[in-house]
């Protein structure tokens, strides 16, 4: 345990996705006014983060043989008391090695490494999960194009629309891979009426695309319509402490860009019997969709801190510095319940002159 007017160094990971600043932020205005100190890294450079963060470095990618001794040499230099896992591969290779780490008295916010390997496999979650009572959209885990339209017509396309994704969670991150395939779907639709960013595709495209490519490994699931909830809970080993569910009112390349807290008892229902069976412990991202009959179905379990957590902290819980507290093995108080908060994200201009950074404000003369 550390004391309180001691400062505590962070190393924040994969720190150039949409969450990185609300996480600075909440570690930065804990309600108990402790001192934190963050590094951040990522595998490309990130010139806010240089300006946000207390220290910033390039590092290889999670998977690579190279990436433990360059956290370690981080951390060393940095005297690292926590660290902060940001995607899957990085997740999984400082599991592998959490003995080493917690020898040099590092501590992560991270689950134990058997029930990872289980999260990790989206086929692997679904069926332990759906054994348990837990909602689960109708899915076939297909390995070859024959294998994709047995599924597609299994589930009921082309009457019904169908979605697919990789699945393995590392492949998938950022909502890469995932496609909603509708009989209405075409190729000239989609060009000219679509953002280049859409998840929307035609079955020629899909065709062409997964046909005479080899093996592929992707889950092919009913497409859900309904609202979207990405839920922010807190556990200790296998207990749920919090759950605060987040309603995804407008999404931008499937990042919420409007989201609102909204308690849902189904859900929390179901993500405490998830956080029981995966003994899961500190932040878990925990999604779920609507079914046409307003059914809550998983959709996703991000074992890290997720893209909108500023909210929850905002409204009352600050869930990054719980999982910091946690480290610590410093008690945690019940806190509050969360107030009902909404959040609309903007974007607004960061300038770089002379190796300076700096943002228009009311005292800037332009």
């Amino acid at each position: 345990m550390k004391i309180n007017n001691s400062q505590i160094k962070v190393l924040l990971t994969a720190s150039g996705g949409i969450h990185a600043l609300g996480v600075i932020d909440c570690l930065k205005n804990n309600y108990e006014k402790r001192k934190i100190k963050v590094i951040c890294t990522d595998i490309v450079g990130k010139e806010l983060l240089r300006n946000k963060a207390d220290g910033f470095y390039i590092v290889p990618k999670g998977n690579s043989k190279k990436f433990i001794n360059t956290i370690l040499k981080i951390c060393e230099k940095e005297k690292i008391d926590i660290i902060i896992p940001g995607n899957a591969d990085e997740i999984l290779s400082i599991s592998k090695n959490i003995e080493l780490f917690n020898s040099k008295n590092i501590k992560t916010t991270i689950s134990n490494f058997n029930n990872l390997d289980i999260i990790l496999d989206k086929e692997k979650t679904y069926s332990k999960l759906k054994k348990i009572g837990i909602n689960i959209p109708e899915y076939y885990r297909v390995k070859n194009y024959k294998e994709f339209l047995d599924g597609i017509k299994k589930l009921g396309y082309p009457q019904k629309n169908i979605c697919f994704k990789p699945s393995k969670y590392s492949e998938s991150g950022g909502t890469r891979g995932f496609r909603i395939l509708r009989q209405k779907n075409t190729a000239k639709k989609i060009i000219l009426h679509e953002k280049p960013d859409s998840v929307e595709i035609d079955f020629e495209t899909t065709k062409s695309a997964l046909k005479n490519t080899g093996p592929i490994d992707l889950l092919v699931m009913e497409y859900l319509p309904g609202d979207e909830f990405s839920t922010y809970v807190f556990a200790e080993k296998g207990k749920m402490m919090y759950c605060i569910s987040n309603l995804r009112q407008k999404l931008d390349q499937y990042y919420s860009f409007e989201a609102k807290i909204q308690k849902n008892k189904k859900i929390e229902i179901m993500c405490k019997k998830i956080i029981e069976e995966l003994e899961l412990t500190s932040n878990v991202n925990i999604q779920f969709k609507n079914s046409k009959n307003n059914i809550p179905k998983l959709i996703e379990i991000n074992p890290r801190i997720g893209g909108t957590i500023i909210l929850p902290s905002v409204s009352g819980i600050n869930l990054p510095y719980l999982a910091i507290k946690q480290c610590l093995n410093e008690k945690i108080l019940p806190i509050k319940k969360s107030n009902e908060t909404r959040m609309i994200r903007y974007w607004k201009e960061l300038f770089l002159q002379d190796s300076k950074t700096f943002e228009i404000n009311n005292n800037s003369k332009i």
